[in-house]
């Protein structure tokens, strides 16, 4: 279904399911909603040593400081949830006419019905563990209401109807159609308050006639966005199992539904197989998270400085590290790994009766229980940018991030780098942030980060010509990665020098 102009311009007038959830998608003052801070109000000086332990989980657990990707990610999302209630308004007869039309291929299998002539949107998000995908999506998502109960409407033409803002599955563990379409009615269950994952009618039926079910209760219910989360190179990597769930994710769009898929970038490479799906499913946005760089405003200015701030201590930590240097040598740029270096470092802090965080502290946590040595690895390799590190990890594109760090050839001459914010200072109250458009901001950041790579280009190749043809820093690293790299490659063979750049 389509929007029309009437539609788009009165599309808060009568249409039930926008004016329930109009007031919770305003992107207004968005930044200042999504930000979560436990310590707030809280005096910390005064808290026993239990208590400092309880905060250090809340951290962990509820500590949510909005990035520019978060904030460019819940805009795409709130705005794909509007635009699916207004191309749903129950109101319009060719609203009705689409659910009727949906309705009478119940009892029928996927193939069986026909493509409509209209589509929802997606949104596709990717990225290798502990970035936060996830997290910002819960946060995004949790910020609305999960249901709204409707009363008689004539205009609707319903008498009672139970509007569903949201729902979140996980992809099912085998990567199976069947287990997926049990969680989404399991899921719709808990929030609507209904029975479908327990009616015999439903779950005897065959994984490609209970798909079709499933489509018509989701619109039955008006469900904003389905979002599903999990799509792992173990779980969804093509095949039979693969390519009947990814027809069903065009299936949920063509229904009308709108739709988030959510995973590792190898899970997802099964919906680059055919250009229809990948077109489909980054219809709202293709966001690639990776782990950021040092230098990135997103960490320097935002996360780094929120993890810091989070001191439950008796007194500030000994450790001045105003743009984030020393703490990112033990995270890597990784957001879990940053927060967990805090709640470790301050544990050990704690536990050994001291005052404040010193650098010894991060230094004994990061080798200590908290971190593994596989984590050490992997923080290392996106830290040193060092693709041979990641390598042992099969769900790390490590290839792609050789490229990406340019130890060989992409395929594409231009690499995309996710957008920066414009420059500012970090201030200590959190919600006081004013910043411009994201739109403003991705174009100037483009600017900064062409004109900084020029710039040090410029420095490295000064820095070259002072230095001897066999001194290691003169191309020393980047040949050995090379020679490892090439290695590695004939070991797997020629299908390596095909996989695309991030």
């Amino acid at each position: 279904m389509s929007a029309s102009v009437n539609n788009i311009l009165h599309a808060t007038q009568g249409n039930p399911l926008l004016e329930a959830l109009e007031p919770y998608l305003s992107t207004n003052d968005l930044e200042q909603r999504l930000h979560n801070w436990p310590l707030a109000g809280v005096d910390v000086a005064n808290l026993s040593t239990t208590a400092r332990h309880d905060f250090l989980d809340l951290m962990q657990e509820q500590l949510f400081e909005p990035t520019l990707t978060s904030l460019d990610t819940t805009t795409r999302l709130y705005r794909m949830i509007r635009r699916g209630c207004i191309a749903r308004d129950p109101t319009q007869t060719s609203t009705r006419a689409h659910l009727m039309a949906v309705a009478r291929f119940a009892g029928r299998e996927l193939r069986e019905v026909p493509w409509f002539p209209h589509s929802a949107k997606c949104m596709r998000v990717s990225g290798v563990t502990g970035l936060g995908k996830t997290y910002e999506i819960l946060r995004a998502l949790t910020q609305l209401p999960p249901k709204f109960e409707h009363g008689y409407s004539r205009s609707a033409d319903w008498t009672h109807m139970t509007q569903v803002a949201w729902l979140y599955v996980g992809m099912s563990h085998d990567g199976s159609l069947g287990g997926l379409l049990l969680q989404i009615l399991v899921e719709l269950d808990k929030c609507a308050g209904t029975s479908y994952s327990r009616e015999r009618s439903l779950t005897g039926l065959s994984n490609e006639k209970l798909a079709v079910q499933v489509g018509i209760i989701l619109n039955n219910h008006a469900v904003g966005v389905l979002v599903i989360d999990e799509l792992q190179g173990r779980n969804f990597a093509g095949g039979a199992r693969g390519g009947l769930a990814a027809t069903f994710f065009l299936r949920i769009l063509n229904f009308g539904i709108p739709l988030v898929l959510m995973g590792n970038p190898l899970g997802m490479d099964a919906l680059d197989s055919f250009s229809q799906d990948m077109r489909r499913v980054g219809s709202s946005g293709n966001i690639e998270m990776h782990p950021m760089d040092k230098e990135d405003y997103d960490y320097t200015d935002i996360l780094a400085p929120a993890l810091w701030r989070y001191n439950v201590m008796p007194l500030p930590s000994e450790v001045e590290d105003k743009d984030g240097s020393i703490l990112f040598k033990y995270c890597g740029g990784i957001r879990s790994y940053g927060a967990r270096m805090r709640v470790a470092s301050q544990r050990l802090a704690l536990d050994q009766g001291n005052q404040a965080v010193t650098e010894e502290h991060m230094k004994q946590a990061f080798m200590g229980p908290d971190f593994s040595e596989r984590d050490r690895q992997l923080i290392a390799g996106f830290r040193d940018r060092n693709p041979l590190l990641l390598q042992d990890f099969d769900d790390v594109p490590w290839q792609r991030y050789a490229q990406r760090w340019g130890y060989y050839a992409s395929d594409t001459e231009d690499e995309v780098e996710p957008p920066a914010a414009c420059d500012g200072p970090a201030t200590s109250n959190p919600t006081a942030k004013r910043r411009k458009p994201v739109a403003q901001q991705s174009a100037e950041a483009a600017q900064r980060r062409q004109t900084r790579s020029k710039n040090q280009d410029a420095k490295k190749q000064q820095a070259k010509t002072a230095l001897d043809e066999n001194d290691m820093r003169n191309n020393g690293l980047q040949d050995h990665l090379i020679t490892g790299i090439e290695l590695l490659q004939k070991q797997e063979g020629s299908t390596t020098n095909n996989r695309k750049g991030i």
